[in-house]
């Protein structure tokens, strides 16, 4: 391939209509069948959509064996389409412009600091553009690379939400908030608000780290405010006990090691990403769908 795979339907569709890319060539597979099950009736126009654009836009199309392509995609889901694409490049910026005072949208960013893995990337995109977030802001470095196998975690939307790229995550909040930018901080230390505490509706720049360690110490220290998803399992999971029997006490710490180990491990960085722009903009986003739908009645 001369560039970059994108595959899967969703992807590749999106590719062509953002025109973000250069592209090279349509790779489809060989006696590609769409007529099989419900769920490929449903890609069916999708597909139809790609090859017609495809044609109107004069891309080279390539029938290709299920094996290359699994090969080229390294055995991910390609649903029979590759597209051999440039990569998509980012605007690099310093800070985001002053906010304006009499804005009444609340743009919110989602600043990612260091997540390096593609499948949480795609999918703290795919919610960002669900919810309608102005964009997302990556490190320059330290970053996990917009891949396809981000695109196709996305499903998507990697093509279509506004990308932007800064060397130092720092001054770039910094510089922000300068700016008159709130900036939140995803965070599980107890200095951290509870998320039910914090006020939407203001423009907001939400800032989350990486998979492993969470928000570098100096990044924490940039935000203007440090905010956590309250769950079932206390934060000081050993503060305020009692002297008990060693070996009570040893049962005990294994259990809540084991509470507490589950409760975090099931709460990634998408899914605190997920719930953390629901609260800010999607609320309200359901909230003007029904009131749109009410006054429809």
């Amino acid at each position: 391939m001369v560039g970059q795979g994108v595959y899967g339907v969703g992807p590749v569709l999106a590719a062509l209509i953002a025109e973000r890319r250069e592209f090279y060539a349509l790779y489809v597979q060989e006696g590609l069948d769409l007529s099989g099950n419900s769920k490929k009736k449903k890609d069916k126009k999708a597909v139809e959509k790609i090859l017609q654009t495809a044609e109107k836009i004069g891309l080279k199309v390539i029938e290709a064996s299920k094996h290359d392509l699994n090969m080229v995609v390294d055995n991910r889901p390609h649903q029979g389409l590759v597209l051999d694409a440039s990569p998509l490049e980012m605007v690099n910026i310093r800070e985001l412009d002053p906010v304006m005072t009499d804005d009444q949208s609340a743009p919110l960013w989602v600043a990612l600091d260091e997540v390096t893995d593609p499948q949480n990337l795609g999918a703290i995109i795919r919610s960002a553009y669900f919810f309608g977030a102005q964009g997302v802001i990556l490190c320059a470095k330290n970053s996990a690379p917009l891949s396809g196998v981000v695109s196709k975690a996305s499903a998507g939307s990697l093509e279509l939400i506004e990308l932007l790229s800064c060397k130092n995550m720092m001054q770039f909040l910094s510089s922000s908030a300068e700016n008159g930018w709130r900036v939140l901080g995803g965070s599980v230390s107890s200095r951290a608000v509870p998320l039910g505490d914090v006020e939407a509706g203001v423009p907001t720049i939400l800032v989350l780290g990486s998979e492993g360690s969470g928000l570098r110490p100096l990044v924490e220290r940039s935000c203007t405010q440090l905010i956590r998803i309250p769950g079932s399992v206390p934060l000081d999971v050993y503060g305020g006990t009692t002297e008990v029997d060693i070996e009570e006490k040893d049962q005990t710490r294994s259990g809540k090691d084991l509470k507490s180990f589950l409760a975090v491990e099931s709460l990634n960085v998408s899914v605190a990403a997920g719930v953390l722009l629901y609260h800010f903009i999607g609320k309200n986003n359901h909230d003007l769908g029904k009131e749109m739908n009410d006054a429809s009645i």
